[in-house]
């Protein structure tokens, strides 16, 4: 049984959610299999974990049925039947976390059902909602609450229809059609981008995508047109289509500065319009979106760390319950850190460890230290940190294997880091969940440390003033660990 879907959903519950599963098996409406309970009265002891010898299926019998024979098959049956209790809990909570879904829900139901009175009545409040100014507090996704209010929109139709109502009117049929188109552009740039991460993710040709063909043919004047009308008919929904068309417009036209700035302008003008998922969502794409600029053009570094900070600020960097997860946590170090603020570093760890899960806690309490150690010029300690942590994902594994090259370095560990310069190469042909910029980026650091180390041992003019102009040419933080190196080496020599 240890190895069951059963002791893997039950893994996923934090106590609470385990105090409400109970609650639910102990429901005759959802379950009247009282073996069902008893078999989860015996498990649950083993929480959180969930890992004993005891958790055997001849074990979990005789706890269960103390004067039978075991039964394979009627114990079998029992651990499916308490699995699919189990995932029938799963939709129950992820339906109640879901408000627009469940309006929808309702409203169709209360449709069918032609209870007209209080369809009314709930109708004027949903369309009330429609009219809000702001969604900045919402916890949803503007693109599915069009695609709800457009449901909603129809329905309203059709209730009308059913009851004989001469209330159909231009309005109605406007606001369903409009939504639908909100929610239809919406899902259709953020689903691009999707494609378009993914693509690249794993070296697959985006030509023949049927969404990636759609979106490229249809001009963008015609999109910029149909946004005019927009605008006519509802300022509020022009100006978040417009942060979205924008964003798309930088994944359409990469490397293209102006049109960033373009979209971070009116992204930020119209930030307290979006709701929390959406804001994040787009910082994470401007995040992607810098990746494709020149960084002889605009700082990245900063720009990256400045929306960190602002997502922080604005705590939208948190989740709903206040907590962080392990992977925003650790993307601020590296973005301080590649910002060269170590006391950002030391203020966000002090103040925010304890918001990320228990078992992340200790791994990135040593990657904050390492961060610190090599700030401080202490570049052993920070490399017996890093050797001694297993990472726990790729991309984490890319960002240590470029700082331990670092460090290499400042130590003047050339021989080492030879080694770790050919087995870096290996790692990277070997990896196919890299993205190809990832590893393009990886490349470029490597090799710039080995030249770096090249003209420490024999200076070269040409060689310096050919990789001084490269380093300089790639970023305008002057106080980047490469331009410090580049400089460094200039006044030695």
């Amino acid at each position: 049984m240890n190895k069951s879907s059963l002791i893997e959903i039950l893994r996923s519950f934090d106590k609470e959610e385990l105090t409400k599963f109970e609650d639910f098996l102990n429901s005759p409406y959802h379950n009247k299999n009282r073996n069902a309970v008893r078999l989860f009265t015996v498990v649950k002891k083993y929480f959180p974990g969930f890992i004993s010898e005891e958790l055997n299926k001849e074990i979990a019998w005789k706890k269960l049925f103390p004067d039978k024979g075991y039964n394979y098959g009627v114990m079998k049956n029992l651990i499916h039947e308490l699995s699919k209790l189990c995932m029938k809990f799963i939709v129950l909570e992820e339906f109640e976390e879901n408000i627009l879904e469940k309006d929808t829900i309702l409203m169709n139901g209360l449709n069918n059902r032609n209870i007209a009175k209080l369809f009314k009545v709930k109708i004027n409040e949903l369309e009330r909602r429609n009219s809000k100014e702001s969604f900045n507090n919402e916890y949803f996704f503007i693109n599915d609450f069009y695609s709800a209010m457009s449901k909603i929109s129809w329905i309203k139709i059709y209730h009308g229809k059913a009851n004989n109502i001469n209330a159909v009117s231009s309005k109605d049929l406007d606001e369903g059609s409009a939504m639908f188109i909100y929610s239809f552009l919406i899902y259709l740039f953020k689903y691009y981008n999707n494609v378009l991460s993914d693509s690249l993710s794993n070296n697959i040709p985006v030509d023949k995508n049927i969404l990636a063909v759609f979106l490229k043919e249809i001009s963008p004047e015609i999109i910029d047109k149909l946004l005019i009308v927009v605008k006519d008919h509802s300022k509020r929904d022009f100006k978040i289509l417009n942060v979205f068309w924008n964003w798309c417009k930088t994944q359409l036209n990469p490397g293209n500065a102006s049109i960033y700035q373009e979209f971070k302008k009116s992204f930020f003008e119209n930030i307290n319009m979006l709701s929390r998922w959406d804001t994040k969502d787009l910082f994470i794409l401007m995040g992607n979106s810098l990746s494709n600029l020149d960084p002889g053009e605009t700082d990245i570094e900063k720009e990256l760390f400045d929306i960190s900070n602002t997502m922080l600020e604005s705590k939208i960097i948190f989740n709903r319950d206040g907590t962080l997860t392990a992977a925003d946590f650790n993307l601020y170090l590296w973005r301080a850190f590649n910002a060269n603020d170590y006391n950002a570093i030391k203020k966000f760890t002090v103040t925010y460890l304890n918001k990320i899960p228990d078992d992340k806690k200790e791994y990135s309490c040593k990657m904050s230290e390492a961060f610190i150690f090599f700030g401080e010029g202490k570049f052993n300690e920070a490399l017996e940190i890093i050797s001694a942590s297993e990472h726990p994902n790729f991309i984490t594994k890319v960002r240590m294997k470029q700082l331990k090259a670092k460090c290499l370095y400042e130590l003047n560990e050339q021989d080492i880091f030879e080694n770790e310069f050919k087995a870096m190469y290996h790692f990277l042909k070997n990896n196919k969940s890299l993205s190809i910029r990832i590893k393009a980026d990886t490349k470029i650091i490597f090799d710039r440390i080995n030249r770096l180390f090249r003209l420490k041992e024999n200076f070269d003019r040409y060689e310096f003033e050919k990789l001084n102009k490269e380093i300089s040419g790639s970023s305008l933080n002057k106080g980047s660990w490469f331009n410090v190196k580049i400089k460094q080496l200039a006044i030695n020599n």
